[in-house]
């Protein structure tokens, strides 16, 4: 077969199994318009038609005679150029996803099956040539203006001609009949976050974080691919030197991306962006609509966007020219996906920052430590800002030891320090936020009897107990199971009528605070406060303008956040994820602590912090309360390094899952010692220690069982072609399915 132009293809859909490159023809009527990148349609499997992507172009295939042709391109605007389809491959390769997963990680919700209608408005503009003397002669006032408004230049919509002038929609029809006028379709995006109020900002930087912001500048001015660490206390201006260095990207003709963790940091984010760049910031995050998401895309590709910013999606913004990559709040897991494929945000960010010659940059007042190893090791610039911004000073830490308090009897998630430092605050009318680690009302309810604990009957987790309104429920937090509070206990042998309720959640705690303080203003801000699109901002929005005294929140107010007249933070349970087993959770625990004491005191005003704890000289709760990053991690690394974990090695985690759990056990027995099988008889080389099978931390998920193996090792190429080869003999499985993810966010 020669002179024929041959499209090589990956579906869009297709199993592991079946995930390989096609050959199909190019038709003559779609000559010049499929290409590499182009997401087209195919025939497959009989008379089923489905979505692809084009990997290459070839004159000629090893097939022979017979290939089918490709039917249509799907959409050309959502065809891949060479980098974004590039993401694509080290998706592949570095995640073990299919292509389908990719490609349906870097375009947008709906893309690839052209479901997506455009919403268009009108515009009118004036034919600049034609003599319009005839048919104004005969016109009306409201008709004059439009005229001569229009006569000014440029074009306007139809809704402001007729607010300016009054002139009706017939009028403007007839005279574009007459070709006085001409009018046209343009695509309308929806951007939800035009038009917004804006933070001010003036602007002006410390010398601190001039010299900072100087220095990282010039390094992005090379024009080659660089990475650098921007280290600062809280509160010391780091988002404002990231915006000086954005500012000067720009000024370059580049664009940037700036990543923020939680969607409740997006909002003052993007209004003091906007307030700085204009409209020519695009925002990108889950809690759009795919329409929303999909219209920040295409402005995106329109190249009407200099500044995108968003969460770890947002990391494959379609921009040309990129100039920098931010990553704020470097240390925080959400920038991994646990789904596939599971990337890590700051990998992407590497990768299209070599690409396009380009700066990686993270920022973070507690980076995580293989962060800041490297940085140590002079693989990224290192930048440090030591100083709060303007007055500011650190906040002065209380370790509040609650054993004193139960040795009075007093049971509380509030303290007697906490309540102490609180009410001077209600006096003094400062405001202050309050961390609570769960949602709900009580962490779990068991029997006073036989001790059973309520249990959610999908997932391998007690359920929480909520209380909406007058309305108490128990909540899974994994599947979304919602049942009754049952009137007696559930083990048939027992059926005791006493039941008690265990732990406190973030309800619990405003039911406490409101019973207390009746005359204190109270927010809440958690996951079942925040349903709406904005809600986030409006709960954020009204704590700002002094609409409440009292925040209370978990995760989502712990980190990012600015306000000046907090004065006091209260963590209720400083212990709560350090004695969780993962080798990470201390360092969890201290940046945790360290960015919620942050949220103190970030003006004029001295800040205050309550530590709540059961284990007062706890090394990790004594660094954090000191704000000793350095110090911690010292520590840590020399622990990391006795242990051999990351940083000095990879983890990846061969997860087995699957309805049945016989079928799961077994195979993960069968991938064990499979894998045991080829690193004795063709993988010997690899320094490798497999740990398992064993259950996964929460065993059952929404009906799921999950079993895994863990790998320590070097994720070199050869050490992925290993683990290729395992996933590749196993994806055939019908009961249940096996993955691979490296260095996932928890062990």
């Amino acid at each position: 077969m020669t002179g024929l132009s041959v499209a090589r293809v990956r579906m869009l859909d297709l199993p592991l199994s079946a995930d390989r490159v096609f050959d199909y023809l190019v038709p003559e009527r779609l000559s010049g318009v499929v290409s590499r990148g182009s997401v087209v349609a195919v025939p497959f499997g009989g008379s089923k038609r489905r979505s692809a992507v084009v990997v290459g172009m070839a004159e000629t295939s090893e097939c022979g005679d017979g290939l089918k042709e490709v039917s249509d391109v799907v959409d050309r605007r959502f065809s891949l150029n060479d980098e974004m389809l590039g993401v694509c491959e080290f998706l592949c390769d570095r995640t073990f996803c299919t292509m389908g997963e990719a490609v349906q990680a870097v375009l947008p919700g709906g893309a690839t099956g052209a479901l997506y209608h455009a919403k268009r408005d009108p515009v009118v503009r004036l034919y600049r040539l034609h003599d319009p003397s005839a048919p104004v002669s005969r016109l009306g006032e409201a008709a004059r203006k439009a005229l001569s408004l229009l006569s000014e230049g440029g074009e306007m919509d139809e809704d402001e001609l007729r607010e300016k002038t009054g002139v009706s929609p017939a009028t403007l029809r007839s005279l574009a009949s007459k070709g006085v006028l001409s009018s046209r379709q343009k695509e309308v995006f929806r951007n939800p976050y035009a038009g917004r109020g804006r933070i001010t900002d003036d602007g002006e930087l410390s010398d601190e974080q001039r010299g900072a912001s100087d220095r990282l500048s010039g390094l992005a001015a090379e024009g080659k691919p660089c990475a650098a660490l921007l280290f600062g206390v809280t509160g010391s201006g780091k988002t404002r030197v990231i915006k000086s260095v954005i500012d000067s990207v720009l000024a370059r003709g580049r664009t940037a991306i700036l990543l923020v963790p939680e969607i409740s940091l997006t909002g003052q984010t993007v209004d003091l962006f906007c307030g700085y760049f204009g409209e020519r910031v695009a925002v990108i995050h889950s809690s759009l609509s795919e329409g929303e998401r999909l219209d920040a895309w295409k402005r995106i590709r329109a190249r009407e966007v200099d500044v995108v910013i968003g969460t770890r999606s947002a990391v494959f913004a379609p921009l040309e020219n990129l100039g920098i990559i931010v990553i704020d709040e470097e240390q925080e897991h959400t920038y991994k996906s646990d789904m596939n494929p599971k990337y890590h945000a700051r990998d992407i960010a590497r990768y299209r920052a070599a690409k396009n010659n380009a700066m990686m940059l993270l920022a973070s007042a507690t980076p995580s430590l293989e962060s800041y190893y490297r940085a140590e090791s002079g693989v990224y610039t290192l930048v440090t800002l030591k100083e709060r911004y303007g007055a500011a000073v650190l906040p002065d830490v209380i370790i509040a030891d609650l054993k004193e308090d139960t040795a009075k009897g007093v049971i509380t998630p509030l303290g007697g320090v906490l309540r102490g430092e609180l009410e001077k605050n209600l006096k003094n009318g400062e405001q202050s936020i309050l961390f609570v680690s769960r949602r709900g009302y009580n962490n779990f309810m068991s029997c006073l009897k036989c001790g059973e604990v309520i249990t959610c009957p999908n997932c391998s987790v007690s359920l929480t107990y909520h209380r909406d309104g007058d309305h108490d429920t128990l909540k899974c937090h994994y599947c979304g199971y919602t049942r009754d509070v049952p009137d007696k206990c559930p083990n048939p042998a027992c059926g005791s009528e006493h039941l008690g309720r265990r732990g406190f959640g973030t309800q619990l705690v405003a039911s406490e605070l409101a019973d207390l303080y009746p005359q204190a203003r109270i927010l809440r801000l958690d996951a079942d406060s925040t349903g709406g699109k904005f809600s986030h901002e409006a709960i954020l929005s009204r704590f700002r303008n002094h609409e409440a005294d009292i925040l209370i929140g978990t995760q989502m107010v712990t980190k990012g956040h600015n306000f000046p007249d907090v004065t006091l933070v209260g963590v209720i349970s400083a212990d709560a994820a350090l004695y969780l087993d993962d080798f990470r959770a201390t360092e969890r625990t201290f940046s945790l602590l360290t960015q919620v004491i942050g949220r103190a005191g970030r003006s004029v005003k001295k800040g205050r912090a309550v530590l709540q704890t059961y284990t007062p000289d706890n090394e990790t709760i004594r660094l954090a309360a000191a704000q000793d990053y350095e110090g911690f991690y010292h520590s840590a690394i020399k622990l990391r390094r006795q242990l051999v974990f990351p940083p000095f090695c990879d983890f990846i985690l061969i997860g087995i899952q699957g309805a049945e759990e016989p079928e799961v056990l077994s195979l993960s027995l069968k991938v064990d010692a499979r894998l045991r099988e080829l690193v004795e008889k063709e993988y010997s080389d690899l320094p490798l220690y497999i740990f398992g099978p064993f259950e996964a931390p929460v065993y059952k998920v929404n009906n799921i069982y999950r079993m895994r193996v863990i790998l320590k090792c070097q994720a070199t190429k050869r050490m992925r072609e290993l683990v290729s080869r395992l996933l590749l003999e196993f994806s055939k499985s019908k009961k249940a399915m096996v993955t691979a993810d490296v260095n996932p966010s928890n062990i």
